[in-house]
């Protein structure tokens, strides 16, 4: 599946790129692969990929949802997060993927990453405050990627930027 299907999998509101921002992302995938050839891979390992926002057709396989880190507490240090469209996981290295309770937290706030100009595109960067009424935490990540997770965890979405629920 692509970015528009997986859209269409979510009932948040995430908006298309004008033209100008799908053509400097054409452009830096041209300057990616260029440099990538030119280092012989060096910084092709260094995480600098676009989620491909696939939807496996196995309901237990991860999305490619780019990097999502969960922040338990909200001070703690951050670890990977990955999701399927039937769990989410924290899938830190070095340990076992645990499950994460998303259905039983609830988001606070969410805020979007500093100088977003349009932050309701998928790859805008967010980060959503949540609690399970005892705790609480933070995801961060591109809104489309938040977006999949808080519609599997059944989550209204936020007012706007800032609001909470």
């Amino acid at each position: 599946m692509s970015e528009a299907q997986l859209r269409g999998l979510v009932g948040w509101t995430v908006e298309d790129a004008p033209p100008e921002a799908r053509a400097g992302r054409v452009l830096r995938a041209v300057l990616h692969a260029v440099s990538t050839v030119v280092t012989l891979g060096a910084d092709a390992a260094a995480g600098a990929r676009r989620p491909t926002w696939t939807v496996p057709a196995d309901p237990a396989a991860h999305r490619d949802l780019g990097s999502v880190r969960l922040h338990w507490p909200s001070p703690a240090p951050g670890e990977p997060v990955a999701a399927a469209r039937e769990g989410v996981w924290a899938v830190a290295p070095g340990r076992p993927p645990r499950e994460l309770p998303v259905r039983s937290w609830q988001v606070v706030r969410a805020v979007p990453g500093t100088g977003s100009r349009r932050p309701r595109q998928a790859g805008a960067p967010w980060r959503l405050e949540v609690t399970d009424g005892t705790g609480t935490g933070s995801l961060t990540g591109a809104r489309l990627a938040l977006v999949s997770i808080g519609s599997l965890a059944g989550w209204p979405e936020p007012a706007g930027p800032g609001a909470g629920t």
